[in-house]
């Protein structure tokens, strides 16, 4: 344990504290400075080993932004008038506590608990609590976007490696290990340096690798400036990761460069992968990825004999759809054959912290479990730690009542207006809705659509427990507190003082006495109080390597699983194999014909985090509209100019976008970002339906992955041509 004071010694005027940074899930080291009860400052900690001061444009001057924003929800409000109408009135936190538990009651009596969903976003910290809530209420139906982002990694890795370990004595994930000095580091599908990951925060762990000069390759249709020089860049076809990992395999096992011993000694299923992938002979792949053959096996060959070698993988994996659980499985397969799986440089199990398991999943009953959204097809959805309704199912239960009515959604940081697919849809069932409650700092479109908004307190206002998403550091896991609530403005609240407050006026006093009885319940294992953590930045679960040699893998075969016996006993292929995007040159050629370019949305920017962050002046006047990303020669061929406007067109709709000429883009391919909407456009929709990505993108199921339910927002076609009408009367 590290047993470094929060105060920061200071003037007689000021007060320096320090705090860990909530601006994005990351978790960098800061002290921020107060002089008379007004935040003045927030810098980077220089003693934090794992972000050494550095911080993101998120954070600094953007958070006290968002602080003292003068749109910022400060009071609890119900709606009058006509959904989405814009007409409110002010009430307490006891009348919208009482008025929400009502109406979820009255839900629950007539058309039963899985009527009521809950929805959240990526796992800031509020997951324990609201899974708590929606277990003793007795719905299974909690929506997060994990099911595109980091879930389909998760359920690789749970069913090759992870498994039975999964968030309780190693964290699911095989993270990459930039610590220890890696002499090869793909980026895979991934930007590591301005998105960070579930604990890893990027962008100084990974900076710091590449100044030591590894080899770099980069697999990926972009080649962004945040990714590393890439002495290998493999612009594959978007939706092919499958197939590319495989032909990798297929040259590491046939030129006999796997890791003999690990092979023979804790590999399940070996000669059947072998089989696989001689289907893949890197000549075959090229036809298949766009990519050359020669190349193929160059960074097969690479990867394979530069030891260590570390993958960073990421949503552009998770992204694409039919395909998503097995390419991440197929990537996964290689850290296990080429000997970089938990050693040091390679992509490790970092160890949990010694937590109690608080969402009392044996609270929900069986029969209740069974009714789980989407999870009688999508089956990796009630697989731990996952465990969540599958978002198109819900919102089209809502739309449709089949199988059943969902009638109330409670939302705690999320925005679902702009984060799921086919937006309209969406919205629409968010309209139907006979309970929306929303717990936000800004009015999004989703809060603008709501009948009970409630104001949430956001970084340097929070003080509760940080239960999920530990920092992975040099050492090993840093488990941190959440934020230090620094300052109190107006009525805004945290996730967890929303939840326990709802879980009292709903009879459940019992399992939500208090954000320190639930910290405390959380923290025993370790032998701490919630006081205790709070006296300290962080404390250190210390890291192992191959930790396999004395438990195994969390598998039912104890081993590293090629051949997945989850999978063959749920009836999926046990192996991993290449499967085309929904849409694509080979499965859809009538349609490639009409749309010849390949759409990928979901590019990361560094100012944003998802849909947050638009508000912000700081942030804006970085990235004030989105862009849509072309290779020069593909602007000229289709009329378009660089810093002009054209149309980004699907079959689900169009965006108007101005245009960024990359020569660091396939040339195929086109690149918008995700999350957009603008605050300053009209209310509900705020802009949603010009700006949003998943205007063009599709919510079939018959489109998803079919073990999670990944929905496809990469590997889509598309065209593109001018535009020269301003969106909505713009003099842009």
């Amino acid at each position: 344990m590290l047993d470094t004071s929060s105060a920061v010694p200071a003037d007689m005027d000021t007060q320096k504290i320090k705090a860990i940074c909530r601006m994005c899930h990351g978790g960098c080291g800061t002290i921020v400075s107060i002089k008379n009860g007004i935040v003045q400052s927030v810098v980077g900690d220089p003693d934090n080993p794992v972000n050494y001061g550095k911080l993101c444009s998120k954070a600094g001057k953007a958070s006290l932004e968002q602080l003292y924003h003068h749109d910022r929800i400060d009071r609890p409000m119900l709606r009058l008038g006509e959904k989405g109408g814009g007409s409110w009135k002010h009430v307490s936190w006891d009348e919208a506590i009482s008025y929400i538990a009502q109406k979820m009651l009255a839900i629950r009596d007539e058309f039963g608990a899985e009527a009521v969903a809950f929805a959240r976003g990526v796992s800031m910290n509020n997951n324990q609590i609201v899974t708590r809530l929606a277990n003793v209420f007795g719905t299974p139906n909690i929506a997060s976007i994990n099911y595109y982002c980091y879930g389909p990694r998760v359920a690789a890795c749970s069913m090759t490696s992870s498994g039975t370990f999964s968030g309780r004595i190693w964290d699911t994930v095989a993270i990459p290990d930039f610590f220890n000095a890696p002499n090869c580091i793909v980026e895979w599908g991934s930007q590591k340096r301005i998105s960070n990951d579930h604990g890893l925060i990027g962008h100084t762990p990974m900076t710091q690798a590449l100044k030591r000069k590894p080899l770099s390759i980069i697999v990926d249709p972009r080649k962004p400036a945040a990714c590393g020089p890439g002495d290998i860049w493999l612009p594959l076809r978007p939706g092919t990761d499958a197939a590319m990992a495989l032909a990798w395999i297929n040259v590491i096992i046939e030129e006999e460069l796997f890791d003999r011993e690990f092979v023979t000694d804790w590999c399940h299923g070996f000669d059947a992968l072998r089989a696989r992938a001689r289907q893949y002979r890197p000549e075959a792949v090229a036809d298949i990825t766009w990519c050359a053959a020669e190349e193929i096996k160059a960074a097969a060959r690479a990867y394979a004999q530069a030891k260590p070698a570390t993958i960073a993988w990421g949503t552009g994996i998770d992204h694409i759809g039919l395909s998503a659980v097995q390419a991440n499985r197929a990537i996964h397969l290689l850290m296990g054959l080429s000997g970089n799986l938990d050693v040091p440089g390679g992509n490790c199990f970092w160890p949990s912290p010694r937590l109690a398991d608080t969402e009392h999943w044996h609270l929900l009953p069986p029969e209740q479990a069974a009714k789980r959204l989407g999870a009688d097809r999508f089956k990796a959805l009630n697989m731990r730690p996952m465990v969540y309704a599958h978002p198109p199912s819900v919102f089209r239960a809502i739309l449709t009542d089949e199988p059943y009515p969902v009638k109330a959604m409670i939302v705690v940081g999320n925005n679902p207006a702009t984060c799921y697919p086919n937006t309209s849809a969406v919205t629409a069932a968010l309209k139907k809705l006979d309970l929306l409650v929303v717990s936000e700092i800004f009015m999004t479109p989703t809060a603008e659509f709501a009948d009970v908004v409630l104001p949430a307190a956001s970084n340097l206002e929070r003080d509760d427990p940080r239960l999920y998403m530990h920092i992975k550091g040099p050492t090993g896991t840093f488990m941190d507190t959440a934020t230090r609530s620094v300052t109190r403005i107006g009525e805004r609240r945290s996730d967890w003082d929303f939840i326990v407050a709802l879980g009292q006026a709903l009879g459940f006093r019992e399992h939500f006495p208090s954000v320190e009885a639930f910290a405390e319940e959380a923290l025993r294992p370790m032998d701490m109080t919630w006081e205790e953590l709070k006296r300290h930045d962080y404390v250190v679960e210390p890291m192992r390597f191959r930790k396999y040699l004395e438990q195994g893998f969390g598998t039912p075969t104890g081993k590293f699983e090629l051949w997945s016996t989850v999978l063959e006993k749920w009836g999926y292929d046990p192996l991993p194999a290449h499967v085309e995007p929904p849409e694509s040159p080979v499965r859809t050629p009538e349609v490639f014909a009409r749309y010849p370019l390949i759409l990928n949305t979901g590019v990361r920017l560094p100012m944003y985090w998802n849909s947050n962050g638009h508000p912000l002046p700081t942030l804006r006047g970085l990235a004030p509209e989105p862009l849509m990303e072309v290779h020069p020669e593909t602007a000229a061929e289709f009329d378009l100019t660089d810093k002009g406007y054209a149309w980004v067109e699907t079959r689900r709709g169009r965006l108007r976008m101005r245009v960024k000429c990359s020569t660091r883009t396939h040339r195929q391919v086109v690149s918008v970002p995700h999350g957009w909407w603008e605050p300053e456009k009209p209310a509900p929709e705020h802009g949603i339906l010009e700006v949003c990505s998943n205007v063009l993108t599709d919510d079939d199921l018959d489109q998803c992955d079919p073990i999670l339910g990944s929905s496809p927002l990469k590997a889509l076609l598309c065209r593109i041509y001018p535009a020269t009408e301003q969106r909505n009367g713009d003099k842009r």
